[in-house]
């Protein structure tokens, strides 16, 4: 049960946000969200300001979320959480146009 509701999860992310569409999330939402589940339980945000980012586009953020938040952490986030986190996470460390 568990694996089918992770899987139509994912299946729902994929098509609620297309790889190539512009981030149009809420940045203050996202940074409660972050704060929540991300900061301090998780990691700092130092993982954001690394040389090495895994992260090259918006996509990418909406992606590493998506694993490490929904699945790998077991976070019930939204699509709409979701996208407000990237937003935040955009906004405030990567700066990517696409």
């Amino acid at each position: 049960m568990q694996f089918s509701r992770i899987a139509i999860g994912i299946f729902s992310l994929s098509v609620a946000l297309p790889v190539n569409a512009a981030l149009d999330g809420d940045s203050a939402h996202g940074e409660k969200l972050y704060s929540q589940y991300c900061a301090g339980a998780c990691h700092t945000d130092q993982v954001h300001k690394r040389d090495n980012v895994r992260a090259t586009n918006q996509a990418e953020i909406v992606s590493w979320i998506q694993r490490q938040c929904t699945q790998a952490m077991s976070q019930d986030l939204s699509v709409q959480d979701i996208e407000d986190l990237a937003t935040y996470l955009n906004k405030n460390y990567y700066h990517y146009d696409q």
